[in-house]
């Protein structure tokens, strides 16, 4: 609270002017972690820090660019219940302002499972947040005249809801723009360890998504690769999201649809997305939608989501080489949710970075998790 404390004696100008902001990672996480930052200092009436954003990979290679980005939450706990909110907070204003251009789209649908107390588990994480939420009433689930025909003979059960979708293609890029009016700088440069930015900035974000345990240095071994396939296809008439048991998804986005998904926790291989991987998404999907297999394929990709039990958000003092002290925020470790819970986290993280109030997060913060430096092999093979 030191820097916030000389910042209000001072109105500003000391303490911040002089604050420089490393983010390493150019995915959702980094982009909107430097978004919050600018965000949250234009709200507390303070000197925007100086921020340069890190990247080793072209954009193209990244798994957010690559992502659909529907709103949900996988686990209800409090913290991301917490970035949630704040996420679609942020994601309804954009879509007031810009609208599409901001790669934000309101689109609603249904999540099916044979599972009610999945279902219900979902009511529970983000229910009162999203629009319209509701289950789906039995002349909607089965039957001639119901939206999916299903056999009454099964157990099946859904919900629907309206919510937002962020796509990384235009999201992120929009993100990006508008950083750089505001004066961040973005450089191509392989990070090997933090220390290396500590030399030169006060405060080192970690962003790094898959790799940031790694590049934490106390962290790897909590991290762990969790495959993943989307194809991406034409079917302008498909206007609403669908979820079968949450591995078995359409989602529309501004011109296209994306269609998934396998989830391989633990894989790290292969590379690319296989003939296997195709036929066994198309052949649940068109299950579900006989109209998908007459859809035209227009993209596919191998992601790698972050895996690890909790998202990291965690501010630790550090020595560069022994000369220095700088400090080190963390903000990783998403999975599947990295879109939803991305902006959310952000804030938190923000509010590290700039020395601001944590009220809002007091009882809700895990506990960290144990550190594990064990590097698994993954590494090695994943980092290109």
């Amino acid at each position: 609270m030191l820097r916030r404390l000389l910042l209000l004696f001072f109105g500003g100008v000391f303490a911040v002017n002089s604050l420089r902001v490393a983010v390493v990672g150019e995915g959702v996480i980094g982009l909107s972690t430097a978004t919050a930052i600018l965000d949250l200092a234009e709200k507390e009436n303070i000197t925007a820090p100086n921020i340069q954003i890190f990247h080793h990979k072209p954009f193209e290679k990244i798994l957010s660019r690559h992502i659909a980005g529907l709103f949900r939450i996988d686990s209800g706990s409090e913290i991301n219940k917490k970035y949630g909110y704040d996420t679609f907070e942020k994601l309804a204003t954009l879509w007031r302002e810009y609208g599409g251009l901001s790669g934000v789209q309101l689109v609603s649908g249904h999540i099916l499972s044979d599972s009610k107390v999945k279902l219900d588990s979902q009511r529970v994480a983000y229910g009162s947040l999203v629009y319209n939420y509701r289950d789906l009433t039995e002349p909607e689930l089965f039957g001639p005249t119901s939206l999916f025909d299903l056999p009454r003979n099964t157990s099946t059960h859904g919900i629907h809801y309206t919510a937002y979708t962020s796509e990384g293609l235009r999201f992120c890029p929009f993100l990006k723009k508008e950083l750089i009016a505001k004066g961040v700088r973005f450089t191509q440069r392989r990070i090997e360890n933090l220390e290396e930015l500590g030399a030169e900035f006060d405060v080192v974000v970690n962003a790094a998504g898959l790799f940031g345990g790694v590049l934490a240095g106390d962290d790897a071994g909590n991290m762990s690769p969790i495959r993943g396939v989307l194809i991406r296809v034409d079917a302008p008439w498909h206007k609403h999201f669908l979820y079968r048991d949450f591995s078995t998804i359409t989602i529309p986005v501004i011109d296209s649809v994306y269609m998934g998904t396998v989830k391989q926790e633990g894989a790290y291989g292969p590379n690319n997305v296989t003939f296997n991987d195709i036929q066994d998404i198309t052949s649940r999907y068109v299950q579900l939608q006989p109209s998908f297999k007459r859809v035209h394929m227009l993209s596919s990709f191998v992601g790698y989501r972050p895996g690890r039990k909790q998202v990291r958000v965690e501010k630790q003092i550090r020595e560069a080489y022994g000369q220095k002290k700088f400090t080190v925020v963390h903000n990783y470790g998403h999975g599947g949710n990295g879109f939803t819970l991305g902006y959310g986290s952000a804030v938190h993280a923000a509010r590290l970075v700039l020395d601001l109030s944590l009220d809002s997060y007091a009882g809700i913060v895990p506990e960290p998790l144990p550190v594990n430096s064990t590097v698994g092999d993954w590494v090695q093979v994943l980092d290109d």
